[in-house]
């Protein structure tokens, strides 16, 4: 009872919270500058003319887009078959500009913090938890190298947060008339978030669950919200089906579960090189499609990027049969892609990593404990939320890679984590005095 009435004194529960944003600027403004500070001091570290230290190779292809939109003006490059048009329209927008777009990169990641400690505050959290979640966005390493990165994480990431704290804002509206501009609002932030990145794609469901099942009598602001993200996702996957003849929202999917997911569990299952698998699986799917195999070698699963409709049933069939032809590799391998996407950090000097590696799996301790805390005070709103959105990503990105990925796969669950990693701290600390 004691852990529950310090919750309760230190304003865990329920408050409008957007009458009294008035009240934090100064708050907001010193963590949006620590944040901001932060990431400028790394892109000042690794800082080269030609920006090779804040990319993989990815870069390029978002610039291809961005100079077909500044030629043609349309998305028919079959770049956009892969990679939704968000980040390119926001590199052609920025005048192709590397450098604009790393800066712009590292505001719309250092936004993220002070909009963590509103978000915090949404949900009734006392000032100097807030302030601690708020800093461990800023801080979050992983949310460092990410967001001083020429990616869409930060666009993606940002416009994903908007999308949770409008939709709060709109359920939790005293009238519908209320509650129905957020919920458009919400649901506009959101298919920006996945025109951005692909990851996000069905994110929207489990909001719509989250929605129905917490805050039922606003079942028509949620229903809002879930007409204008299928509308948004229709929309871009009627253009790939017109344009590509391909009715899918992004290839990339499907490229990631054979070359990454299947193709990690087929290394180890026959005991391959990886490159060797990758000539293997390439070979299996053209012989799917009836083509001839002759030719097939390493580079021929970059001709598999942009899948056509067929190709894209072929390599979904081909890692389906890895997957039950070595359904224990499969299991195995699950491991390890939690421990990338939670633990691991790359690009970082190997002492850095151990460091960073404690870092990580501490915040999602610490989160873990935080959802504990949550169940036990019947705080069970924002257990569900975090639970549900951190089990979509992390799922989703199991389901189809557990190779060539680190925690870059969870930078957009950071305001979640370092949420529930305060109220599980605050929770052992309240034990501990008892």
């Amino acid at each position: 009872m004691r852990g529950r009435r310090h919750f309760e004194e230190h304003g865990l529960r329920t408050m409008e919270y957007v009458k009294n944003l008035w009240r934090y600027p100064a708050v907001l403004v010193v963590i949006f500058v620590v944040a901001c500070a932060v990431r400028l001091a790394y892109v000042g570290a690794r800082y080269t003319p030609d920006l090779s230290s804040f990319q993989d190779g990815d870069y390029r292809l978002y610039e291809i887009g961005a100079e077909h939109i500044e030629q043609y003006g349309r998305f028919d490059n079959s770049l956009f078959l892969v990679r939704p048009p968000a980040f390119p329209i926001l590199i052609y927008l920025l005048g192709l500009n590397g450098t604009a777009v790393l800066i712009a990169n590292v505001i719309m990641g250092a936004l993220i913090a002070p909009l963590t400690y509103v978000l915090a505050r949404q949900w009734g959290l006392a000032a100097n938890l807030s302030l601690a979640a708020g800093l461990i966005a800023a801080l979050d390493p992983t949310s460092i190298i990410y967001s001083a990165y020429l990616g869409s994480e930060s666009l993606a990431n940002l416009t994903l947060l908007a999308a949770l704290m409008l939709l709060i804002t709109s359920v939790r509206s005293r009238t519908r008339p209320r509650a129905l501009p957020w919920a458009a609002l919400a649901a506009l932030a959101l298919v920006v978030s996945l025109l951005a990145r692909p990851a996000s794609f069905l994110v929207w469901i489990v909001l719509v669950v989250w929605g129905l099942l917490s805050y039922r009598k606003q079942w028509v602001a949620v229903a809002l919200f879930a007409l204008i993200c299928a509308g948004g996702i229709g929309t871009w996957i009627a253009h790939n089906g017109s344009v590509f003849g391909n009715p899918t929202f992004s290839t990339i999917g499907v490229y990631n579960l054979l070359y990454y997911r299947a193709a990690s569990v087929e290394s180890r299952g026959a005991n391959l090189p990886i490159e060797d698998t990758y000539v293997e699986l390439s070979r299996r799917v053209e012989a799917r499609l009836g083509h001839d195999t002759s030719t097939v070698d390493g580079a021929t699963r970059h001709g598999h990027y942009a899948a056509t409709a067929d190709l894209q049933t072929a390599m979904t069939g081909v890692a389906l049969d890895v997957f039950t032809t070595y359904p224990v590799v499969y299991l195995l391998t699950i491991p390890i892609g939690l421990w990338r996407i939670l633990g691991w950090t790359q690009n970082v000097p190997g002492g850095l990593m151990i460091v960073l590696a404690v870092w990580n799996l501490g915040l999602v301790l610490a989160a873990a404990g935080g959802l504990i805390a949550l169940f036990r005070h019947k705080q069970y709103s924002l257990f569900w939320l975090i639970l549900l959105v951190c089990a979509y990503y992390i799922a989703g990105t199991i389901i189809v890679q557990t190779s060539g990925i680190d925690t870059r796969g969870r930078t957009m669950l950071t305001p979640l984590l370092a949420i529930g990693a305060v109220y599980g701290l605050s929770w052992i600390f309240t034990i501990r005095r008892s």
